[in-house]
């Protein structure tokens, strides 16, 4: 066919002016901006160093800091606090090493999604497009709706991990509570079968100066151990997706029985010989055992040992959070107790 008889005519509504572009232009340089402001007014790191991090010239970080952020009354003033509430999260993170550059991006990238997913990129789109309806435009929520929704739920569960993290480190009555092998907290994804789909801590969360500190960022795959306690967990009970390993010690478990949680335990020297040659089984056996024991799903399972095998207690829960801030309570009380017992 001759392309002499086309049509030279491009509809007047059409304009290749795509999303991404208007998170280059309008929604990175805040972010950029308020992070410097985050990491050298309010952190003390050098302006050197946050050049490097973000990527652009110390001369860039210099004017950032001298000049006033001027939206002109855009859309973008909307998304403002997340924006700044993303970006201090994003230098307590990354001064504390709780992140990597995978971490980061995940930040950067989830925060993103929500800004274009009927929010002020969108709003900003809209401006630049008057075809773009940011009430009614769902490009993004649907051409982008699987990326967007794995990115977001992904980045959700380990932010949770991360936040749980971040209550229990530098709170020095919780490293009485670190087993010797090193404490780890997770959490289970829903329909997770495997330690690959569980967030926990390579390296798990040890002393340091006496006080918690994580050795690494939580990220999928980061534990194996108590991993297998919740997988087995949410097959009993699907709202107990969470879990902490604390030490044994009797004083832990009656706090826990004083704080009304439910409490269960299983006996090594009952596992039967094919569980107990085959790496990995124990802790799924003894979860099973522990919650057949009392007829339902308990929030602590304690576990005496064996022939070097540490005692361990697992205390679970429905968010990293919610088990991390149940074993700061504990850990509180422990302390109290250790000292009175140490004043008589």
């Amino acid at each position: 066919m001759s392309r002499k008889g086309r049509s030279t005519q491009i509809p007047a509504d059409v304009k290749l002016r795509m999303p991404c572009e208007l998170v280059t232009e309008h929604l990175l340089p805040i972010v950029r901006r308020l992070l410097a402001l985050e990491l050298v007014n309010n952190h003390g790191v050098s302006q050197v160093q946050a050049a490097r991090v973000l990527g652009v010239t110390q001369p860039a970080i210099s004017n950032y800091l001298s000049t006033e952020l001027r939206l002109r009354r855009s859309p973008m003033e909307d998304g403002l606090e997340e924006i700044e509430l993303t970006a201090r999260d994003l230098a307590e993170d990354l001064l504390a090493g709780r992140l990597d550059q995978i971490g980061a991006m995940r930040m950067v990238c989830g925060l993103c999604t929500r800004m274009r997913s009927g929010g002020p990129v969108c709003a900003v789109h809209g401006e630049d497009v008057p075809s773009i309806r940011a009430g009614e435009c769902s490009y993004c929520l649907t051409e982008l709706v699987d990326i967007r929704r794995s990115s977001q739920e992904e980045y959700g569960y380990v932010d949770d991990v991360r936040r749980g993290v971040q209550l229990i480190e530098g709170v020095e009555e919780m490293a009485a509570l670190i087993p010797e092998i090193g404490m780890n907290i997770v959490y289970a994804k829903p329909g997770a079968s495997t330690v690959g789909e569980v967030v926990g801590v390579p390296g798990r969360i040890r002393s340091l100066r006496g006080s918690p500190h994580a050795t690494s960022s939580p990220e999928y795959g980061g534990s194996d151990h108590v991993a297998r306690a919740a997988l087995t967990m949410i097959q009993f009970d699907a709202s107990l997706p969470s879990a902490i390993s604390l030490k044994f010690d009797w004083p832990i478990v009656e706090i826990c029985k004083g704080m009304g949680l439910v409490i269960s335990s299983f006996d090594r020297s009952e596992e039967p010989p094919e569980v107990k040659r085959v790496d990995g089984r124990t802790i799924p056996w003894g979860v099973r055992q522990a919650v057949e024991k009392i007829g339902r799903a308990p929030q602590v399972i304690y576990d005496l040992g064996d022939i070097g095998k540490e005692p361990m207690i697992f205390l679970f829960g429905q968010s990293a959070q919610d088990v991390a801030n149940i074993a700061l309570r504990i850990a509180v009380e422990y302390a109290r107790r250790q000292q009175n017992r140490e004043k008589s």
